[in-house]
């Protein structure tokens, strides 16, 4: 049984709807499992603003928390989108991560939320993974990324998940349900949202696969998105 009991998604205005709502989604599927088989996981969205949270492509979604900066949960979750670049300069939001961090506790982070956790500080001489958007910045800023990037990478001594942009983060989570709930609860999952048919046994690894990134067109996305994602 696992010591994990909670799972919170960081909203914040501009969060990518994919990002947060693909892993989320996945979550809940789990928590509703184990439920029927007597154990309790509680998913939610947070954030620490009242009302109603203004997605990345215009969506209007409702805070299911009102964050307070002592809360903590077992899995403090970052997603990415346009407002990750304005939350990493948050100090709300980075003194969340860090306590988080600091005590133990598992940090993920998928697209621009990467860079999330790194104006956090809890990536100091982590090998991570990255979006393509942020495959230039963040090694010239210091991170240590993995090259070639692979779809997502779990650091289980130091509890972080990195992840990258939105089409990794359906095999993704799969995978970070099997670090956290084991196998036999991921590939459960899997079979049922039919990701073990498309991606196959590389959803139990702690490493994705290889993106096979396009060296003629990374350098027009980093130029136009680099610096949004994660302003100076």
């Amino acid at each position: 049984m696992s010591n994990i009991k909670s799972v919170l998604f960081l909203g914040f205005p501009n969060f990518g709807e994919q990002d947060l709502f693909a892993a989320w989604e996945l979550f809940r599927s789990l928590a509703w499992t184990l439920f029927q088989q007597g154990q309790q996981l509680e998913v939610s969205i947070g954030s620490f603003k009242d009302g109603l949270i203004h997605t990345h492509m215009g969506a209007e979604v409702q805070s299911q928390k009102k964050l307070n900066p002592s809360d903590r949960f077992d899995v403090l979750y970052v997603p990415g989108g346009i407002g990750a670049g304005e939350a990493s300069k948050d100090p709300v939001v980075l003194d969340f991560i860090r306590a988080h961090h600091k005590e133990g506790k598992w940090v993920a982070a998928n697209c621009a939320g990467v860079g999330v956790l790194y104006r956090a500080g809890v990536l100091n001489g982590l090998q991570i993974t990255t979006p393509a958007t942020l495959y230039r910045r963040l090694p010239a800023l210091g991170a240590d990324v993995m090259s070639p990037r692979r779809a997502w990478k779990i650091d289980t001594e130091h509890k972080i998940f990195t992840s990258g942009g939105a089409a990794t983060v359906h095999p993704s989570t799969i995978a970070l349900v099997n670090e956290l709930f084991g196998e036999e609860a991921a590939r459960g999952l899997a079979t049922a949202w039919d990701s073990l048919a498309l991606h196959g046994e590389v959803l139990f690894d702690k490493q994705g696969p290889v993106m096979n990134d396009n060296p003629q067109s990374l350098p027009g996305l980093q130029d136009a998105f680099e610096k949004v994602f994660l302003p100076d």
